[in-house]
C-alpha cells in the first residue's frame, strides 16, 4: 500500500511526465543572472520539477545569463526564446531598435536595489558623488540611474563604477570599503544580508508606481507562435502561486533541482530561515490581490516607467512605451485553477 509520501511523490512524477505519445516542444528561458537562487524558483526549478511546463507540452532549457546586456543580445539573435528583464531595460532596448516585447509582468514592483552599508555613514545618495560604486555586471541600469538622478547624482559622470559580481566578491568589496554603494537586485542583496551585511536601501519617490521584471520574447515569435508565450507564462504563474502558498516546499524543490544552491552544514532551521529571506525577497513581488490576474499591467504603469527614463535622459520626449507590452495573452495565461495548485502546495511532502 502506498503511504501519503509515496503517493504524493508518484503524483508529482506523473505531473512531470508528458502524456503518452506527446512530443514536447523544445524552447528556452533565461533568467538574466547566473546566480539562480531560491528567489528564481518560479521561473526555473518549480515549473520544471512540478511538471507545469511538461503539462503545457514544453521542454524548457533554463540557463542563467550573465546580465541584461548579454540576455538582450542572445534573445535578439534568436539564441534564446524568452528572458526576464526589467521594463525599463526593455524600453531602452526597443528604443535602440531591438524588436522585443513583454508578454507577462512577473514581479509587480521593481527588483532593483540601491543600497549602502549601514556602517558606511551614507545617509543620502548625494553623498555618493565622487565615490566608487559597485554593480554585479557592467551595463545599463535604468532603475539605479533614475533613483540616483532624483537625488541629483549622475550615474555616468558623478560615480566610478566597478563590476563586483555577486556573493563573496561583492561582500568583500563592501566590507573593505572598496565600494560605497551597491546597485544590485533583491535576491542578491538578501544573500549578502544572510552573510551579515546590514544595508540602508534608497528608493525613488515613484517606486510604488513602477512594475518589476517581465517575461519578454521577440515580436516575430509572439506574433507567429502566441501559444508559446501562453504556455511558458502559464506554467510560471502556477509556479509562483505554488511558491507563495508553501515557501518551504518551493525551497526544498529548488534545492533538489539546483543542489549547489543549498548551503552545506549548519543548523537546518537557520539554513531554511536564510533561504526564505532570499526566496521572499523576490516572491513577495509576485503576489497578486484576489481577483487580479497574474502577469497583468496597465498602460499607465508603462507610461510611468517611460517618464522615469525620460527624466534620466534614457528616452526622448514623446516616446510611446505602451507598445512595448501586450496584454493579449493574460486571460489565457490565467486559465487554470488557483485552488488546485494551492492544494497541491499545501499537501506537498519533501
Amino acid at each position: 500500500m502506498m503511504n501519503r509520501r509515496t503517493l504524493l511523490a508518484a503524483g508529482t512524477a506523473l505531473l512531470a511526465a508528458p502524456a503518452i505519445g506527446q512530443t514536447l516542444i523544445k524552447t528556452s528561458f533565461g533568467p538574466t543572472t547566473t546566480d539562480i537562487s531560491t528567489g528564481h524558483a518560479a521561473h526555473s526549478s518549480l515549473p520544471k520539477a512540478l511538471g507545469y511546463w511538461a503539462q503545457e507540452g514544453l521542454e524548457v532549457d533554463v540557463f542563467g545569463i550573465a546580465g541584461n546586456t548579454a540576455g538582450l543580445q542572445l534573445i535578439s539573435a534568436g539564441n534564446i526564446d524568452f528572458i526576464t528583464i526589467a521594463p525599463d531595460e526593455l524600453l531602452v532596448a526597443r528604443h535602440r531598435g531591438m524588436p522585443l516585447k513583454g508578454a507577462y509582468i512577473h514581479a509587480r514592483q521593481p527588483i532593483g536595489r540601491v543600497v549602502v552599508p549601514k556602517a558606511g555613514g551614507i545617509t543620502n545618495l548625494a553623498q555618493l558623488k565622487g565615490k566608487t560604486v559597485g554593480i554585479p555586471v557592467m551595463g545599463p541600469n535604468p532603475y539605479a540611474a533614475a533613483t540616483l538622478h532624483e537625488a541629483g547624482v549622475n550615474m555616468t559622470t558623478d560615480l566610478t563604477m566597478v563590476a563586483t559580481g555577486t556573493g563573496a566578491p561583492a561582500l568583500l568589496a563592501l566590507r573593505r570599503g572598496d565600494i560605497a554603494a551597491w546597485l544590485s537586485w533583491d535576491t542578491a542583496v538578501a544573500g549578502l544580508e544572510n552573510r551579515g551585511m546590514e544595508f540602508t536601501e534608497f528608493r525613488p519617490s515613484f517606486f510604488s508606481e513602477l512594475v518589476g521584471n517581465c517575461v519578454i520574447g521577440r515580436e516575430e515569435m509572439l506574433r507567429t507562435k502566441p501559444e508559446m508565450a501562453v504556455k511558458m507564462c502559464r506554467a510560471i504563474a502556477k509556479a509562483a502561486h505554488f511558491g507563495l502558498t508553501n515557501p518551504e516546499a518551493a525551497i526544498q524543490i529548488h534545492w533538489k533541482v539546483y543542489p549547489a544552491t543549498k548551503p552545506q552544514g549548519g543548523d537546518p532551521a537557520k539554513v531554511m530561515e536564510e533561504a526564505k529571506r532570499v526566496f521572499l525577497s523576490r516572491f513577495s513581488s509576485f503576489a497578486v490581490p484576489a481577483g487580479t490576474p497574474y502577469g497583468a499591467s496597465t498602460p499607465a504603469q508603462w507610461t510611468r516607467v517611460v517618464q522615469q527614463l525620460q527624466a534620466s535622459n534614457d528616452l526622448p520626449a514623446g516616446y510611446d512605451g505602451t507598445t512595448a507590452f501586450t496584454s493579449e495573452f493574460i486571460a489565457a495565461i490565467n486559465d487554470w485553477d488557483r485552488e488546485a495548485v494551492a492544494a497541491q502546495a499545501r499537501a506537498w511532502v519533501g
